[in-house]
């Protein structure tokens, strides 16, 4: 990635960005607004976590964009902006792992037309390969998952047969 920052010719496309990687791979505001416009479509303006009507919407990455710092379509949810900022860089309870397993999978090919729309990767098997090695990360460093605010509980082997 030095080189491609130190290239003469690359100045006038990158300017002053200096996080060459979130440059290259973060998602634009823009296309954040594109993706919350149709999944609020999709699923009605409802928080993927508390089930609670979503005036304001955040796009959240299911699997924590501190994990997987690469956007797919596949992987965003709608949530309040509270449960947004209180999940945070965790990852989600089983209850959460399980509607959204379900939710990928009924709605693949609608989240797949809403990553194009919004110029997104969608790929439902990569989302998913994605999320079978976060939780199986956490089984093994016996991390905890975000339930609700100031809520957690301990990842277990039940987690990893959600993905069977």
């Amino acid at each position: 990635m030095s080189h491609i920052r130190t290239n003469r010719r690359n100045i006038s496309l990158l300017g002053g960005a200096s996080d060459l990687e979130q440059f290259l791979f973060e998602t634009s505001r823009q296309a954040l607004r594109v993706v919350g416009e149709g999944l609020k479509k999709l699923t009605g303006p409802r928080c993927f976590y508390c089930d609670g009507m979503v005036d304001e919407i955040d796009v959240d990455h299911f699997v924590p964009f501190s994990l997987y710092p690469r956007d797919l379509a596949h992987n965003f949810v709608l949530a309040h902006p509270a449960c947004n900022r209180s999940k945070s860089d965790a990852l989600a309870a089983k209850p959460h792992l399980e509607r959204w397993l379900a939710h990928v999978g009924t709605h693949s090919d609608d989240l797949r037309e809403i990553g194009a729309a919004a110029g997104i990767v969608s790929d439902v098997r990569a989302s998913r390969a994605v999320a079978t090695w976060g939780y199986r990360s956490g089984l093994t460093a016996g991390s905890s998952a975000w339930l609700k605010s100031q809520a957690y509980e301990t990842i277990n082997a039940s987690y990893m047969d959600c993905f069977a």
